[in-house]
């Protein structure tokens, strides 16, 4: 397995993975998107709520904001010392104590750990009107997208094949040059394949074309578009996948032994 980097930033990751069966291509998008913890708020606790919006709603948004991880700092709540029942080992506390007029964003959030913190600052949560009064405890926990989509690490997160195109007995009419609607092929000398990472493979250049004058043949190499939600960087969410993948084989390897 070989993974080339193809484009980067600071929430977007382009890469292709070469050299492995589909499987396990579709096993690390999944891993990426259930099985990498984060942080997110568990649940809230309402000390005053006078908005237009019941305390679920609220609850709910809250959970959905984004928040800065730190893995290396807190351990998930089952594997916590305290036994999940919440220490600064593993769960963080937010404050919010707001009186209308004002409209509340993640960035009123005050959470007691200054690393811990919602990723943007302008998330709408509700907006208060003269009179009303918010004032709220979230606890935030680490959690895997398996258990909740609150804790996915990606907003995105899929891959398409890169496909072989192999040019045959071609007659150099160009039909398939003009049909193709991503621009691969272009005409030199005959029919030339350019950017073969464009291709949606739609066929519909072997539509045109007469049989075997050119195929497009399924590879083991995938072309990944990654696009975290800022909780952690790609880098780490692809690095803690691969792990996680790990862990799963090494599990299932005793298991097999001890059946044997």
């Amino acid at each position: 397995m070989r993974i080339e980097i193809v484009e980067e930033s600071d929430l977007k990751v382009k890469f292709i993975l070469r050299d492995v069966p589909i499987v396990l291509a579709n096993s690390l998008r999944r891993a990426m998107k259930s099985l990498v913890p984060t942080m997110a708020v568990d649940y809230v606790v309402f000390y005053m709520n006078t908005s237009f919006l019941y305390d679920e709603i609220i609850a709910h948004r809250i959970g959905l904001i984004p928040i800065k991880t730190n893995l290396d700092r807190f351990n998930m709540p089952g594997e916590c010392v305290c036994g999940g029942e919440g220490c600064p080992n593993c769960q963080v506390s937010f404050r919010l104590n707001v009186e209308g007029p004002k409209v509340i964003y993640s960035g009123d959030l005050i959470s007691e750990d200054p690393e811990i913190k919602p990723v943007y600052d302008n998330i709408p949560i509700v907006e208060l009107f003269e009179g009303q009064q918010l004032m709220i405890e979230a606890v935030a926990r680490l959690g895997i997208g398996k258990e909740h989509a609150k804790y996915q690490p990606v907003s995105s997160c899929y891959y398409k094949i890169i496909p072989e195109i192999v040019v045959g007995d071609c007659s150099g009419c160009g039909d398939c040059v003009e049909v193709c609607p991503r621009d691969v092929l272009k005409m030199g000398r005959g029919v030339e394949v350019g950017d073969v990472l464009r291709c949606s493979m739609c066929m519909e250049c072997v539509k045109v074309c007469e049989e075997d004058a050119i195929k497009v043949l399924e590879t083991n190499n995938y072309l990944f578009f990654v696009e975290g939600t800022g909780s952690l960087p790609v880098r780490e969410v692809m690095k803690r996948a691969v792990e996680a993948l790990k862990r799963k084989a090494e599990e299932m390897n005793d298991i097999l032994k001890e059946i044997v």
